[in-house]
């Protein structure tokens, strides 16, 4: 048996046990500073989507959406439910459920089940556009035209407001009332709520 021999083995051994003992010491440091620049570090994430028409942009982060956003909504919601021909309905009426919020879906169908069989009935179709928007609501107004077949048969100046809830990072459709076009964030009495 040469002591030097282990000697030197142990030596060596102690030399890797060290250098692996600084490595996971190493480590561990970097781990904790990284994991103490996430806890800090802001988590504001904001992605930014153009539409298929690029008109205008807007953002959407965990907090919330950009007006523009709500505006966008409002009035492809508004479409949905109201630029409507019998042949179309049952497709928006399927489209427009997917947006409302699971607490509002049931009473949003009844209605929307109502006013198609009011539609196919009378064989008309409607039509109207404008908006405006505001914290987590949109004001819509435009004319509300009713057709039979190809003929005009009514047409109305109508507002409406279009509520959202933005919840775990979707944006939620709550409600559909007409509304006072001469104080457009102001619900009229509930005569034509969705």
């Amino acid at each position: 048996m040469n002591v030097k021999e282990y000697t030197t083995e142990i030596s060596a051994r102690l030399a890797l046990r060290s250098f692996f003992i600084y490595a996971f010491a190493a480590s561990l440091i970097v781990n904790v500073i990284l994991a103490f620049g996430l806890i800090v570090l802001d988590k504001k994430d904001r992605v930014v989507v153009l539409p298929a028409e690029i008109t205008k942009s807007f953002w959407l982060d965990a907090d919330g959406v950009s007006p523009e956003y709500l505006e966008q909504m409002g009035l492809f919601a508004l479409q949905l439910a109201l630029n409507n021909s019998p042949e179309t309905f049952e497709h928006n009426q399927r489209k427009l459920l997917q947006y409302v919020s699971p607490e509002q879906r049931g009473a949003t169908e009844v209605f929307l089940t109502a006013q198609g069989r009011r539609m196919k009935s009378a064989n008309a179709s409607v039509h109207m556009l404008e908006t405006r928007a505001s914290a987590m609501q949109v004001s819509v107004r435009g004319n509300v035209r009713q057709f039979i077949g190809d003929k005009l048969t009514s047409m109305q100046k109508k507002c409406w407001i279009v509520k959202f809830t933005y919840r775990n990072s979707r944006l939620w459709l709550e409600t559909m009332q007409e509304a006072d076009c001469k104080r457009p964030f102001e619900p009229m009495k509930p005569t034509g709520e969705i």
